[in-house]
């Protein structure tokens, strides 16, 4: 019985050529011991320069901030004290019988020193230094005074220990001709904080007449309590809206 081979002469050629090729085994070249070293240091090196940066990037990132927050806070401040000073001694329309002489002193509605200053306007235009006890109320009785929630119509603002108080003593409520004009000698009367040396200090609160009873200089130096040497000076000034004298 024959047996015939099922592979053809050509395909067998093939296949043994095949099996006989050379097998090329592909070697990768490997690092250096030097080579590695030299890879991690100049990794070493991006690493720390990234990481200066980074840092020089972030303390100038918080001095800005804190610096803005100074601008605002100052401005803040700086408007809300011209908002008060522009009224300066200002009174509404209905003046009969009414108070305010028993507060002036000299014939002025205003105090300023190197201590503090303090003046009082019409605040809700009723004429009267504080509120009328009615619609129809006097506001005095003679010498003595007859309003109430005075001290919301007077308006005081000193320095003390880097912080800036507000004027809050209210007890010249019922108080009897010189009593009464003794309102503007209250510096060292009855304040609130208005400020917080918690969050900043306050270096500077200085009023100055640039045109006497008409043009008033308000200077503001607020320095942070994280750095020092970060502060931020503003010096705006107040037209006065109405005359001192009424």
């Amino acid at each position: 019985m024959k047996f015939y081979n099922s592979i053809s002469g050509e395909e067998f050629m093939l296949a043994r050529k095949i099996s006989e090729a050379p097998v090329k085994i592909s070697r990768l070249k490997a690092f250096s011991l030097v080579e590695l070293l030299i890879s991690l240091a100049l990794g070493s090196m991006l690493l720390l320069s990234f990481t200066y940066y980074y840092s020089n990037y972030y303390v100038v990132w918080q001095k800005q901030k804190e610096q803005f927050f100074l601008q605002k806070e100052a401005h803040q401040l700086a408007h809300y004290l011209q908002q008060h000073i522009q009224h300066l001694g200002y009174q509404g329309n209905n003046k009969e019988e009414s108070n305010f002489e028993l507060f002036e002193k000299d014939n002025q509605r205003f105090a300023l020193n190197s201590q503090c200053l303090i003046f009082f306007y019409d605040l809700n235009g009723d004429g009267c230094l504080g509120k009328r006890a009615t619609k129809k109320a006097l506001c005095r009785n003679g010498q003595l005074n007859n309003t109430k929630d005075l001290a919301k119509e007077v308006f005081g603002f000193k320095l003390e220990e880097k912080e800036i108080h507000l004027y809050a003593d209210n007890r010249f409520e019922n108080c009897l001709g010189e009593q009464c004009k003794t309102l503007l000698d209250s510096c060292e009367n009855k304040w609130t904080k208005f400020t917080s040396k918690e969050e900043y200090l306050v270096d500077k609160f200085q009023f100055n007449w640039k045109k006497q009873n008409e043009l008033m200089q308000i200077e503001l130096t607020l320095s942070s309590i994280k750095d020092k040497k970060i502060n931020y000076h503003l010096t705006v000034y107040t037209y006065l809206l109405n005359g001192l004298t009424q």
